[in-house]
């Protein structure tokens, strides 16, 4: 049987995601932060799908916890799947207990940590697929912004979250070009407009939660929330495609000219590397 194991799967697009694959036949190992909500989730995809569905308990807002999730999924025999769905909207500037811009940190270099630890477990179950849940919104990036990666020298909620949603297309774009020619293909993707409740469980206060609760009546419903992940999982035709930006036409487009920009994707994963502690190389 094929493991999938989905991030942030406790509600969203994650959930979703990992409804469909254990409908389709998966094992699936959902993630997320609270362990109580987490396992509210898996017992609602046991009943609508009666796969085998397995829990584990991981806070992005911690490299620490990120370490440790890595460690439980590393028993796992096989990692045929994974899915880097994680992710958070914040109105404010929060620092991670570890230092870092708790958007950078749970967008960027979380989901980037616990992918390089289990890509040894990945590789030996090749073929396989990494998927990197993006977002459209990295094209309003005005810069690659390395050298304030912490936002330390002003915060832009809209800024940061395009930047980070940036950095995960041009971490797959990386990671494919490390891993080409191992049988593991690596694509970033934009779910679409979803509504979900990112944005919502963060600090968005004012005017500003106002704006997000009005687009959200123009998004899809979240049960049309892991189409083009599925697809870009499970579709036959995309076996040894990699490196890719997919979008809700469901085939590759081009992402921002930023984020194209092949010596500014070694460098994030230099700076990245660094900064979680694991060796450039790696």
């Amino acid at each position: 049987m094929q493991t999938a194991i989905v991030t942030g799967a406790n509600s969203g697009i994650g959930f979703e995601t990992a409804k469909g694959l254990a409908a389709l036949g998966w094992r699936v190992v959902v993630t997320g932060r609270d362990a109580g909500r987490l396992d509210e989730a898996r017992l609602a995809i046991v009943e609508a799908t009666g796969g085998e569905v397995a829990a584990r308990v991981g806070d992005f807002a911690s490299l620490a916890s990120v370490r440790a999730l890595a460690d439980a999924l590393r028993a796992e025999p096989r990692i045929d799947l994974l899915v880097d769905n994680a992710g958070i909207a914040l109105g404010l500037k929060r620092t991670s207990a570890d230092g870092h811009d708790m958007m950078l940190q749970v967008n960027h270099l979380a989901p980037f940590l616990l992918t390089n630890l289990l890509l040894d477990n990945i590789r030996a179950s090749a073929p396989a697929r990494i998927l990197v849940v993006a977002s459209r919104s990295h094209v309003a990036a005005r810069d690659h912004g390395f050298d304030d990666l912490d936002f330390g020298r002003g915060f832009d909620p809209a800024q940061a979250y395009a930047r980070t949603k940036l950095y995960n297309v041009m971490f797959a774009r990386e990671l494919a070009r490390r891993l080409a020619g191992t049988g593991v293909t690596v694509n970033a993707l934009h779910p679409g407009e979803i509504r979900t409740r990112i944005g919502l469980d963060g600090d968005f206060a004012g005017p500003l939660q106002l704006l997000v609760r009005i687009g959200h009546l123009f998004m899809r419903p979240q049960s049309e929330g892991a189409r083009v992940t599925l697809h870009v999982a499970t579709a036959p035709e995309l076996e040894g495609v990699t490196g890719q930006y997919f979008t809700t036409r469901l085939v590759p487009e081009e992402p921002s000219q930023l984020a194209r920009d092949d010596a500014a994707c070694r460098r994030l994963w230099e700076l990245s590397a660094a900064l979680v502690g694991l060796p450039a190389g790696a």
